[in-house]
């Protein structure tokens, strides 16, 4: 028996067994509706026509949803145009709570005086050329300014009005050579005037002169308005005596002043338009 499995018989009929089987299977094959290897194509084809209707109905779902450029550049200018008016109503409401300080501080200096007529004004502009800082209001004329109308920041004197338009004015401070103010040193009651040269101009700095060479105006003492002349109101501070030293052109002495207010930091003040006798 092992020697007929080992046989040349065997093998034969091996082979033709094989065969058989074979062809019996692609007989069945050929008999249906579609061949094997379309069969093979569609069950690989299949799971990809399926994730392809997937992504298809995504697609068009973004595309249900999708807001043109020009929506988004019209939606991006109302967006701008509202940013505009908040920052618009910003600035009326830091105008308004600058506005609202100034009179608080004024309140003191209008109920010692009642007779003061003011108008509250703003810095708009300096001159960068003017090394004595004079600057410009944002009303004039037509508000009831007038040239040598005092300007006061609280109860400190800044200068005077020199030139005046209907809409704005030039202020020249109490720094400026051109500026002469009757005052008085409040300890001593010693009067004087108020003004500068060029060289105490520079520096910032006024000076309290006509004072005699025995002046007992000391460093600290108060200068104020005297009143004298009807330009200036009564009492208003000019600044604190830094030095007092004697002149070298004649028999007198006077007080180096530091002013009250810096006119360089001042963003806003009164013009005071009436004020009563003094």
């Amino acid at each position: 028996m092992n020697n007929f499995f080992k046989g040349t018989t065997f093998k034969v009929l091996l082979t033709v067994a094989i065969l058989l089987l074979v062809a019996t299977v692609f007989a069945a094959a050929s008999s249906a509706s579609s061949s094997p290897i379309t069969k093979a194509v569609s069950f690989v084809t299949a799971p990809l026509g399926k994730v392809a209707s997937y992504f298809a109905e995504k697609a068009d779902s973004f595309t249900g949803g999708f807001v043109s450029s020009e929506s988004y550049r019209k939606r991006v200018e109302e967006l701008e145009s509202e940013v505009a008016e908040y920052r618009a109503e910003l600035v009326d409401y830091e105008n308004a709570k600058k506005q609202l300080n100034s009179y608080e501080e004024f309140l003191d200096v209008r109920e010692e005086n009642p007779d003061f007529e003011w108008v509250y004004c703003t810095v708009i502009g300096r001159d960068s050329a003017d090394v004595f800082s004079s600057f410009t209001l944002n009303k004039g004329s037509n508000h009831g300014i007038k040239v040598n109308d005092a300007v006061i920041y609280r109860n400190y004197l800044v200068g005077v009005v020199t030139e005046v338009n209907p809409t704005s004015s030039v202020v020249r401070t109490v720094t400026d050579p051109s500026v002469n103010v009757a005052a008085y040193e409040i300890r001593t009651g010693e009067i004087g005037y108020v003004s500068s040269n060029s060289e105490q101009s520079l520096s910032g700095k006024c000076s309290l002169s006509g004072l005699d060479k025995n002046t007992a105006v000391s460093k600290g003492g108060i200068v104020c308005t005297s009143g004298t002349g009807g330009i200036f109101p009564k009492d208003l501070i000019i600044g604190t005596v830094s030095t007092v030293e004697q002149s070298t052109t004649d028999n007198s002495a006077f007080a180096l002043l530091e002013p009250a207010a810096d006119s360089k930091d001042i963003s806003s003040c009164f013009v005071i338009t009436s004020f009563g006798e003094s």
